[in-house]
């Protein structure tokens, strides 16, 4: 029994850390589709300041565009695109300058470059997210730099594609993992723990909400506990 409850333990342990993991990748992805939506927001309030007939409106307008970027920079700081960050907090300050002004025209000077880095971000973002669908398509973009043909082989992988393979090596520590609860763990007690993972997953698998990404996670982890019940096949159950 100490054994089972030690293996039972590493199992949960390494299913913890890999849901951190897949959390941590899909924190990326939502915080920069967040960092998106509110950059249309920004700039949509950042014309109509621009379009204003008086001062205090264009103030108005240009205060609302700046709550929207206080609301989303920590979006923009945990989406890792760089070039955004630096363009929405240009903007930033472009409108903060937009709302010390005493003339409408200097104000509608200010609102003009912040709408332009606005613009920036927004593309930088959609790059960044659409990273797999640009020039280089799905293949690999090779860089001759001493850090990535250490770390990577010589190529920087797609997002996708990187996401895909950090969830394969650790889904194979999963499956390691449930192989020492086979070899170790009396045959019904393996049996019934092993069942109620599968049976979860599956239950995983019918919300239709789900992303790609965790998709593929159940799926891989539904075939790795069904593979390992037919090894279990006339095991008495407990």
């Amino acid at each position: 029994m100490k054994t089972y409850r030690k293996v039972v333990l590493l199992i949960a342990t390494i299913l913890g850390v890999l849901f951190l993991l897949l959390m941590a990748s899909f924190t990326t992805i939502n915080a920069c589709a967040f960092a998106n939506q509110h950059s249309v927001f920004i700039k949509s309030q950042t014309q109509l300041a621009i379009e204003s007939s008086d001062l205090e409106q264009a103030k108005y307008y240009a205060y609302k565009a700046l709550k929207g970027i206080n609301k989303t920079k920590n979006n923009f700081k945990d989406c890792g695109c760089e070039n955004a960050l630096v363009n929405i907090k240009q903007a930033e300050q472009n409108l903060k300058q937009a709302t010390k002004t005493n003339s409408l025209e200097a104000s509608k000077s200010f609102l003009q470059t912040a709408l332009k880095s606005t613009m920036i971000s927004i593309n930088a973002l959609e790059e960044f997210e659409d990273g797999d669908n640009t020039t280089y398509g799905n293949d690999v973009l090779v860089l001759n730099t001493k850090q990535v043909l250490n770390e990577q082989g010589g190529v920087i992988l797609p997002k996708a594609k990187r996401l895909k393979e950090a969830i394969d090596l650790n889904v194979s520590q999963f499956e390691q993992s449930l192989q020492n609860v086979l070899e170790h763990v009396e045959c019904g007690d393996a049996f019934n723990f092993i069942s109620k993972i599968h049976t979860k997953t599956k239950e995983k698998l019918g919300d239709k909400s789900l992303s790609e990404a965790k998709i593929y996670y159940h799926v891989r982890v539904k075939e790795i506990t069904y593979n390992a019940l037919l090894s279990l096949e006339g095991c008495p159950a407990k």
